[in-house]
């Protein structure tokens, strides 16, 4: 292996963790054990509130419910154990715009779902029977 000087006049091998071709990424959040011990009991408890919810009917609001607790949950792991509270920025708007999109999916498709009537005249076929259907194993023998 070569050793390469640099501009601070150590010599450094291919193996170092900043010779050439490496990527930088800057620094390591080290999370401690309290937080997520915390973060834990915040998802358990909202999970137990996801329970409990569960018991009541809110009429069309269960789904709308049960979805933002979830998104609250989601927006915990997200944050506190992918570390994306400590990353950088071009990645928070990244995952964000990720979201963005996925809710245009989900508003679109409701959208179309909500202005659709199968039950219209349109949609119903009607033809007329002239006579009795009969299974096709009985007509062998005609």
């Amino acid at each position: 292996m070569a050793a390469h000087t640099h501009n601070d006049g150590h010599a450094h091998g291919h193996a170092d963790h900043h010779g050439h071709g490496e990527l930088q990424m800057g620094h390591h959040h080290v999370s401690s054990t309290a937080m997520f011990t915390n973060v834990l009991m915040v998802l358990l408890v909202l999970t137990i509130v996801t329970v409990a919810v569960s018991r009541f009917d809110f009429g069309g609001a269960n789904m709308l419910i049960a979805m933002g607790i979830a998104s609250v949950k989601a927006s915990f792991v997200i944050l506190f154990f992918m570390h994306l509270k400590w990353d950088t920025a071009i990645n928070k708007i990244t995952f964000l715009c990720s979201f963005v999109f996925l809710s245009l999916l989900f508003i679109f498709t409701l959208a179309d779902q909500a202005t659709r009537r199968l039950d219209h005249d349109i949609h119903v076929v009607k033809t007329k029977v002239d006579k009795q259907w009969v299974h096709p194993s009985t007509l062998s023998g005609k």
